[in-house]
């Protein structure tokens, strides 16, 4: 990636974007001992994926510079530490960390969720793409997460959707109320980000039996106070 966003040359980055992909791909496949039309391939393999595209995105934003490089290595260093607990899964189960997955596909799905709302709304303000239009893309990529993180922790079927509509819905509506605000959208998606924890952690904590009084507040008190340190240090246009 490094190399590739060195010469910032348009036609070398479309080039190398689905040959990276593929790499990457190829790579999951050699740990992951499933075959690809599987839905435990797709679903250990999906959040790298779908986190190197956001990740190409966002370094289209950031430009020449320090941030591109704090980026990319952010980026390395995570997808290392992902790949090196499915080889430990499927390789050495018994080095294995418990829920280790689990916690780095959290990770992993919430900063995909905040390089996509950045991607949409600098799509929204650069190139006046229409809001309806971003809506299904996020839309479909947040329904991935959400079946991700559904199928990780091993979610019944039976109550997924109602929770994939409420989470659809929710976080819908602050994306377009956000867009006609008078904020950048590195803050309107960090707004939004923290939405999506707040919803992520109390809906995560009722579907595994585990929410109580004391880990709502909890969830309630850091979203909080995260909103009013954004909402009041921030730069509004």
């Amino acid at each position: 990636m490094e190399i590739i966003f060195y010469f910032y040359n348009i036609v070398l980055i479309l080039i190398a974007l689905p040959v990276c992909l593929l790499l990457l791909v190829f790579v999951l496949k050699l740990l992951i001992k499933e075959k690809i039309a599987t839905r435990t391939f797709f679903y250990l393999s999906f959040p790298p994926v779908l986190f190197f595209c956001a990740n190409f995105g966002l370094l289209f934003l950031t430009g020449p510079g320090f941030l591109k490089h704090i980026v990319i290595l952010s980026f390395a260093l995570i997808l290392a530490v992902y790949l090196e607990n499915i080889f430990l899964f499927f390789y050495r189960p018994l080095h294995y960390p418990p829920y280790a997955l689990e916690n780095l596909a959290g990770l992993f799905n919430l900063l995909i969720f905040f390089y996509l709302i950045v991607n949409l709304n600098a799509l929204h303000v650069f190139l006046n793409l229409p809001l309806w239009l971003l809506s299904l893309v996020l839309i479909a990529a947040l329904s991935l997460i959400l079946g991700q993180f559904f199928w990780i922790n091993k979610i019944k079927q039976k109550i997924r959707l109602a929770y994939l509509l409420i989470i659809n819905i929710i976080i819908l509506e602050f994306f377009w109320t956000l867009a006609f605000l008078p904020a950048n959208f590195y803050v309107s998606a960090i707004i939004l980000t923290i939405v999506f924890y707040f919803l992520w952690g109390v809906f995560k904590l009722k579907l595994i039996g585990q929410l109580n009084r004391k880990s709502f507040l909890r969830y309630l008190a850091i979203a909080s106070a995260l909103l009013f340190v954004i909402i009041f240090t921030s730069a509004w246009i």
